[in-house]
Formats: C-alpha cells, sequence, structure tokens
C-alpha cells in the first residue's frame, strides 16, 4: 500500500480509495516506515482520491504519536477533493505542511 519515492523521507500512498478495510494495512506500513528513525515523514496522497473518517483518525493519531517521539508527519500531493474534506474538517492545518 506504501511505496518509497526517490524523494528524502518521502512514500507514495498506492491505494486510490483509503477506508476501514484499508487502514490496518496503512498503518502497519506506517510502523515500519517509522522504525527508519525519521525526523519528518511525508505520505504522498497524490494517488488518494477517497479518505474516510477512520483513516482521517488514523493519521490523526499517528502524527500525535510521532510528534511525542520528535518525527513530523505531513500529507503532501493531496487532490483537490481530499484537500475539500480536509479543510472542511480544519485538518489542512495539522496534516499539510
Amino acid at each position: 500500500m506504501v511505496t518509497k519515492t526517490v524523494e528524502e523521507n518521502c512514500y507514495r500512498i498506492e491505494s486510490n480509495q483509503l477506508d476501514v478495510y484499508s487502514a490496518a494495512s496503512l498503518e502497519e506500513d506506517m510502523t515500519n516506515i517509522f522504525q527508519k528513525g525519521f525526523t519528518s515523514l511525508y505520505l504522498d496522497f497524490s494517488n488518494v482520491e477517497e479518505v474516510s473518517s477512520s483513516i482521517l483518525g488514523l493519521l490523526l493519531y499517528k502524527k500525535m504519536i510521532y510528534r511525542k517521539q520528535g518525527v513530523n508527519l505531513y500529507l503532501i500531493n493531496v487532490n483537490p477533493q481530499v484537500f475539500k474534506i480536509l479543510k472542511i474538517l480544519n485538518l489542512n492545518g495539522h496534516l499539510l505542511p
């Protein structure tokens, strides 16, 4: 579900739809990525067209956990649909750089 990009500390989400069924896989991938000891982690959302509330909750939870350990989590290349959801929920300031 998550693959490394050529950019440092950046990983692309390969799935176009993130929902409750993909949450466990995403959480596992994020845990594996975190173990590499980055200070910043960027998730490339260019492929993501739909995101559920369970995924947003997971991202906020991971951001909180990572921050306690000195790692910043950001979403990049967010498409307009997902950006609109983030903005409506006032999460754009929390998850976007």
